[in-house]
């Protein structure tokens, strides 16, 4: 990295400078940083240069702790941000980089403040905005998406005479159990053909798909149930599942 090239250059959309000396309580610099860190982490990561004021001018930094400032962005942020932060000496001044990378989630400060980085500024990130209210890719209704590196290993077929049974108790003048087991998950869209092969849907898989399956395409499918003694508000039992939908609704 050639800082004095980055610094020369001037703030972006990927650099932020900020400075230690005017920032006399270094609390409110504490949470600054955060901010300006959550900014980046929600868009597509970047640099903070503390020590370096707004016009590129080197005015250097002294009686930090570099562990307390990670620790500070790690603690004042949700979910959790992980960032490294580096010391450079420049014309005898200290200049904190601290790297922020790109977060698959959004994050937000303690506060519930979410900020994305605009151009060379951080600026308030707004739920209607948010990329993880959209299937990136994808249009339509989610349950029907191909899971493509599934295959015919990953249908459990134990699960498919639960679910035919379910559909036969349910609507028993219904023909659609009766059909063979590959026809009954294609008519529900469970599963679908890609070049010849057997694919299960988003929908296939957390119905009929086998436990190491989902675990393994969507680990985050979980049922979690606890069991309470009556008149108690503390819970004696708690048994985390990732299995098929037909299987929970079973349970009793």
């Amino acid at each position: 990295m050639d800082l004095n090239a980055i610094i020369q250059y001037g703030e972006s959309k990927h650099v932020e400078f900020k400075s230690w000396i005017k920032v006399p309580n270094k609390k409110d610099l504490i949470n600054i940083l955060v901010n300006e860190s959550v900014g980046f982490a929600n868009t597509d990561g970047g640099t903070i240069l503390v020590g370096v004021e707004d016009n590129g001018e080197i005015t250097g930094c002294d009686y930090y702790d570099e562990q307390k400032i990670i620790e500070s962005i790690y603690d004042k942020t949700m979910p959790n941000l992980f960032t490294d932060i580096d010391v450079s000496n420049i014309e005898g001044k200290d200049i904190l980089i601290i790297t922020v990378e790109k977060s698959p989630d959004i994050v937000a400060t303690s506060k519930g403040v979410v900020y994305k980085r605009l151009g060379k500024n951080t600026k308030p990130f707004y739920p209607s905005e948010y990329a993880s209210n959209k299937i990136k890719g994808f249009e339509g209704d989610y349950s029907a998406k191909v899971i493509v590196p599934a295959t015919k290993n990953d249908i459990d077929f134990t699960e498919v005479e639960r679910l035919k049974r379910k559909i036969q108790a349910r609507d028993s003048e219904s023909t659609l159990y009766q059909s063979d087991n590959i026809s009954f998950l294609k008519d529900l869209r469970l599963i679908e053909l890609v070049d010849s092969e057997m694919k299960l849907t988003v929908a296939g898989l957390l119905f009929v798909g086998t436990k190491e399956a989902i675990a393994k395409y969507m680990p985050q499918s979980e049922i979690i149930l606890l069991t309470y003694n009556e008149d108690q508000t503390e819970y004696n039992k708690r048994l985390e599942l990732k299995l098929p939908i037909s299987y929970y609704s079973g349970c009793r």
